[in-house]
């Protein structure tokens, strides 16, 4: 179903993402690719001291980015309100051989730029501009979020926490130029998501609420949001090297590090792509300059001289505000938390196509670092500075895993089943392109649960408080995972306990991607039967066998079902790859406002057969009724119609009709 130029497509989600791995949101989940033993690092009590912080530096920055085939790297490391060091690692242009300069290099920092379109929110929180906890509606001026749930409006709070119930899309949010790209304003309005839960429900990462956010900054300040945050933020802070804007100026531009991606062994360069939703994910800066951003905020809003939130709000923002479950890690304003060797960090990552990058705050401590890659495979340097950076100064005591018990194997089975991350689209064509890859949890006979998704195969043990705990003793970063029970004790969901900005639903069985494929196949073969009729026919006729009285009604009948069921296997087996693997098609749809002509003819094929559908079971009664036929072809045309409802069901399951596009 899924062809390479889809997943390039939606690689644009820029994970700010739409596969299965939650580190596309920006949540570090890399396991660690090192071991502080054998670079000869002894723990360190924080990173305060520049020479040793160099060193530990430069014996994991360049065994990480030579690991998983990066070109390169940049980081800041900060500490009680200052910068200890700023240092790059590899190159901006291999062609060249031109290395990363800390000071000078540019990269593109995705989705952390949305702590910078938070914070803009915050200061007008602050001012009182802006109240929380009201509708945005109530700030919007040119358009107005849906009412899909009478009483509980979309307020400034579930944008900052990821709670507002948007579904995921990609639809608009690149685009092609520079030149023609349209407005946030015009992109909200025009792309409005569906609302798939009630607000405050459950955590749902949303680059449209960021960009939303963005939208009601600039209609309550009167000031367009570029310049806002340069006016309010960059400038303030002295960060001369930070911009929003995508078509950078000269001086910037000619600074901004090459993209790669690694592909037949060597590193290409990839272009980035250009963003509809840039507050979402569109600031480019150096690492001093994120450095500065770091201290203001470990400094509850201060940076030397300059205040940009006072204490009371910087501490608003930090503190949790949300949580799916009391067991894992909450969502602040804005920022997200993550538990690590038993120590509080806040932050976010960010991930475009081809830079990852990661911001890190641990408040208590006044430590943070800042650190971004330019290369697809950069998300396992960034993660892998994450977990060296806190085991190597903020080390924990070792995890001992629980021993399973057999015993616990036939309680365990409620969680067992098919699970799928909640981050995707519902609503519209979009989600037949890019559904995540489903996770299976089994229980085992050991008393085990086993874990089989994309990533790999993972055993889980049961320990106190419901937590299951990887049973190899590891710590994952991403944490371990729980799950949650409706009120009438189904599971509804799990959760790693460190990634606060999804959750992974628990699918009923005719939701599973196994039914779904095998009731698509069933039904195709049965409807491939309707091939029977002019054969059967074809074969009377050579052999001078009577034909069978029909009435101009039955032959209706015949040709309904007949038309309804050749144009549904046609849909499905040649038009549907034919017009998923058209990479001008998909762009088209996905880049701009246009809706290609081709695929609405496409997905109009459905729309006939489902009112053919209709004519067929009508007749399928007629035909028990009046008596139509004989009883075997009552029989067989009866369960032609159950076939084309069912191959219908799975067409409207995927959105494959035109007025889903």
């Amino acid at each position: 179903m899924k062809l390479s130029v889809i997943l390039i497509c939606f690689s644009f989600l820029f994970v700010l993402t739409v596969s299965a791995s939650p580190s596309q949101v920006g949540v570090v989940t890399a396991g660690v690719g090192y071991s502080l033993a054998e670079l000869s690092i002894p723990p360190v009590d924080g990173p305060s001291d520049p020479a040793e912080v160099e060193a530990f530096l430069d014996l994991v920055m360049p065994a990480a980015i030579a690991r998983y085939n990066a070109p390169g790297a940049t980081v800041a490391v900060v500490k009680d309100g200052r910068l200890v060091v700023a240092k790059g690692y590899g190159y901006n242009d291999l062609t060249n051989r031109t290395p990363i300069d800390a000071d000078t290099t540019i990269f593109r920092i995705g989705s952390i730029s949305k702590l910078f379109t938070w914070t803009a929110a915050m200061q007008l929180v602050e001012e009182g501009k802006i109240d929380l906890d009201a509708n945005v509606n109530t700030y919007l001026k040119n358009f107005k979020i849906p009412d899909a749930y009478p009483g509980q409006p979309v307020t400034m709070r579930h944008l900052l926490t990821h709670t507002a119930g948007f579904e995921d899309t990609s639809l608009r949010m690149t685009w092609g130029d520079v030149e023609s790209l349209i407005s946030i304003q015009e992109y909200c309005a025009e792309n409005i998501p569906a609302r798939i839960y009630p607000p405050g429900r459950v955590s749902l990462y949303s680059n449209y609420g960021a960009t939303l956010a963005a939208v009601v900054v600039e209609d309550v300040s009167g000031v367009p949001f570029d310049q806002y945050l340069q006016s309010r933020i960059f400038t303030p802070l002295g960060m001369d090297q930070t911009n929003l804007r995508q078509d950078l100026p000269p001086e910037f531009a000619s600074r901004l590090t090459k993209g790669y991606k690694y592909a037949h062994s060597e590193n290409l360069p990839a272009e980035d792509y250009i963003l509809t939703v840039g507050p979402a994910g569109s600031i480019s800066s150096t690492a001093p300059d994120m450095a500065k951003f770091l201290i203001a905020h470990l400094q509850n809003g201060t940076y030397g001289n300059v205040t940009i939130l006072l204490p009371e709000t910087a501490n608003l923002m930090h503190s949790r505000a949300y949580s799916v479950d009391p067991r894992v890690s909450g969502m602040c304003l804005g920022f997200y938390e993550q538990y690590y060797n038993g120590r509080r960090t806040i932050g976010h990552g960010g991930d475009t196509d081809t830079f990852h990058s990661n911001l890190c705050l641990l408040p208590e401590e006044q430590a943070g670092f800042f650190v971004s890659s330019n290369s697809a495979g950069g998300r396992g340097v960034r993660d892998e500075l994450f977990a060296a950076y806190m085991d190597h100064y903020y080390p924990g005591e070792s995890v001992v895993s629980p021993e399973p018990d057999p015993s616990a194997s036939a309680r365990l089975q409620q969680y067992a089943g098919t699970y799928e991350m909640n981050r995707h689209n519902y609503a519209r064509f979009e989600r037949y392109i890019g559904l995540p890859s489903p996770i299976t949890i089994i229980a085992t006979p050991e008393g085990t649960l086993r874990m089989v998704s994309s990533d790999g195969t993972v055993e889980y043990i049961e320990g106190e408080s419901g937590i299951f705990f990887p049973a190899d003793g590891s710590q994952p970063v991403k944490g371990n995972i729980v799950f949650h029970t409706a009120p009438d004790g189904s599971v509804e969901y799990f959760a790693y306990t460190n990634i606060p900005v999804m959750v992974y639903s628990r699918l009923p069985w005719f939701m599973t991607a196994d039914f779904q494929d095998n009731l698509k196949t069933a039904a195709a073969i049965i409807l491939g039967t309707v091939l029977l009729w002019p054969l059967l026919f074809l074969f009377r006729h050579s052999h001078a066998i009577p034909e069978p009285a029909y009435t101009k009604i039955t032959r209706i009948a015949r040709w309904c079902a007949g038309v309804a069921a050749l144009l549904l296997i046609a849909f499905v087996y040649i038009l549907l790859p034919w017009i998923t693997g058209n990479e001008g098609i998909l762009v088209t749809y996905i880049q701009t406002r246009e809706i290609p002509g081709t695929l609405t003819a496409v997905l109009t094929v459905p729309v006939i057969a489902a009112i053919l559908t209709i004519v067929t079971v009508a007749f399928a009664v007629l035909a028990w009724k009046e008596k139509y036929w004989t009883f075997p072809h009552r029989v067989h045309y009866t369960i032609i119609a159950m076939a084309l409802v069912a191959m219908l069901w799975w067409v409207h399951v995927n959105r494959l009709w035109v007025f889903c596009l």
